[in-house]
């Protein structure tokens, strides 16, 4: 009996076939993210986990899997682990449900989870935690205040993408990239990475921003429950900020709004007025405003301020338009200059407008004016249109019709036949000719202004693209249809400007996030620096018409 109990205890045992479910933390902040472990123990999968019941609650960011088998003193172990990276869409008590396996021993499930999320910021496990905060929490409506959110965490955390909130509000980057540091809080190590942004408010009263997240890959080193092996890898992770609410105040004034810090309105004739001008020329006035604190909402139309009259016409093409940030990076600006072309129609002293712009002054908390006098054009006639009249003559006797017919002399006759023997010539040279005659490949030349301005009114990452192909077509005889990683190819090496291209291609094909202003500004610096290359083709040479 003895020794039957013995075989028994030393025979092999395998373990019962289970699917296990874990979550790294059952409270999270909504937006933030958190894993969820699922290992198929001692069974073989001959399947994916059935995921429908959770992907309609939670978004799946990403997921990994490992398998492992281990035999320790004749006891054999199998395991299949599968890691899901989720985000809860709504607040409140939310139950991860059972989720089903099948397997070589029969459908497998889970036990069901139940998960609270919550609004409120809550310590997270792994101590990482990200604020938001904002310079002014009680802007005038269209006041750019500066949005931070910055990120505390301890670790390795790579990859990182911020995503400032976007509700009613306008966000312009002010940094290009995320660069974390190294600082001590409360006595202890950690690493800082944080990032600004210029928010303009579009609309008054309460506004809550939504929280601003930070999205990165996190280095994972540590066991799982039941598990034989360790996962030494990145995951994903999102983190939230706490949601900011601003008080946003009205406009303090009935005239059109446009709050600044300061505003600049200059002038430029091309044409000297100062002398008399003739009456049907026109004269090139030339606006430029530049507007010191301004946020991102509309422009100031400048082609309104000057319109057709009884002694006018007016004509403006689309205005050039600079956003630059001052050397502070807190301050923005924007510059516009608006030409017109103005055409006097009568003569005279004639009087061009004063012209006034409002605008709210922030530091004096007052209503201010930029202002250009009116100016005064003395206006004469066009000689060449001046005709005089004759006094018309009266024919008493009744018309008399004349018939003339056409004669021509010898020398004539002879010049006439010349002529045409001369152009049969030549059109003869000129048909024989054209199998020999090269004609030259003119190509669009595109200069570095032209490129400025046409990338100044691109509005998508298309646009910018199609651009950078044509100028690379001018400029270094890269054929037009070449994709941005054979034009980085062709020209030297050159990281930023790789880098800036691969952005383009993943927001042309992968659909992502971009910022416009800070894209043009980068192909600015990047693109305009570099030097044309001469070309090597031969010179094409035409040969003449009429040798001798």
């Amino acid at each position: 009996m003895l020794i039957l109990i013995l075989l028994i205890i030393s025979f092999p045992v395998l373990a019962a076939p289970q699917l296990t479910a874990i979550v790294d933390s059952n409270q999270v902040m909504l937006g933030d993210t958190f894993a969820l472990t699922l290992e198929l123990s001692d069974a073989n999968a001959l399947s994916e986990p059935e995921l429908g019941e959770l992907e309609n609650k939670f978004i799946i960011h990403g997921q990994q899997q490992s398998r492992s088998t281990q035999i320790i003193n004749g006891k054999s172990s199998s395991q299949i682990i599968w890691q899901y990276y989720l985000e809860a869409q709504t607040t409140g008590t939310l139950l991860i449900p059972k989720l089903k396996l099948k397997t070589d021993v029969g459908y497998l499930q889970s036990q069901p989870i139940k998960m609270r999320i919550t609004s409120n910021p809550i310590k997270r496990n792994d101590n990482i935690r990200l604020e938001a905060e904002v310079s002014n929490s009680n802007p005038y409506l269209h006041e750019p205040i500066i949005y931070t959110l910055r990120l505390y965490y301890k670790g390795e955390l790579r990859d990182l993408e911020a995503i400032p909130p976007g509700n009613d509000v306008i966000m312009e980057q002010l940094q290009n990239k995320i660069i974390p540091q190294r600082k001590i809080v409360n006595g202890q190590q950690i690493i800082v990475a944080q990032i600004k942004y210029l928010l303009t408010p579009l609309r008054s009263g309460k506004l809550k921003l939504n929280s601003g997240k930070m999205k990165g890959l996190k280095q994972v080193n540590r066991r799982n429950i039941n598990s034989f092996f360790n996962f030494n890898n990145y995951r994903p992770v999102t983190i939230s900020s706490t949601p900011i609410t601003l008080e946003v105040r009205a406009p303090a004034t009935s005239q059109p709004w446009l709050p600044l810090q300061n505003l600049k309105l200059t002038y430029n004739w091309e044409s000297d007025i100062s002398k008399p001008v003739t009456a049907g020329t026109p004269l090139v006035l030339s606006l430029k405003l530049i507007a010191e604190g301004m946020g991102g909402q509309a422009l100031p139309k400048l082609e309104n301020l000057i319109k057709n009259t009884a002694d006018f016409k007016v004509r403006t093409p689309k205005p050039e338009v600079e956003r630059t940030f001052l050397s502070n990076k807190k301050m923005p600006a924007s510059t516009i200059i608006s030409n017109f072309s103005i055409i006097p129609t009568t003569v005279g002293n004639l009087e061009l407008p004063a012209i006034r712009i409002p605008w709210w002054d922030l530091p004096n908390q007052k209503l201010a004016w930029a202002e250009l006098p009116a100016q005064t054009i003395q206006v004469i006639a066009n000689a060449n249109s001046i005709t005089t009249n004759k006094a018309p003559v009266q024919i008493t006797q009744p018309p008399i019709t004349v018939v003339q017919q056409l004669a021509f002399t010898n020398t004539q006759y002879i010049s006439l036949i010349l002529s045409i023997l001369a152009l049969l010539i030549a059109l003869w040279q000129s048909w024989h000719g054209r199998h020999n005659i090269v004609i030259p490949k003119t190509k669009p030349y595109i200069s570095n202004n032209t490129f400025r301005r046409r990338l100044d009114t691109a509005e998508n990452a298309v646009e910018i693209k199609t651009l950078i192909q044509e100028y690379a077509y001018s400029r270094w005889q890269i054929p037009k249809n070449s994709s941005l990683q054979t034009i980085a190819k062709q020209l030297p090496t050159n990281n930023q400007l790789t880098e800036l291209f691969n952005e383009l291609n993943a927001v042309i094909y992968g659909k992502q996030e971009f910022d416009l202003f800070d894209c043009k500004q980068r192909c600015i610096n990047l693109i305009l620096q570099l030097k044309t290359e001469k070309s090597n083709q031969p010179e094409i040479l035409f040969k003449p018409l009429n040798p001798i």
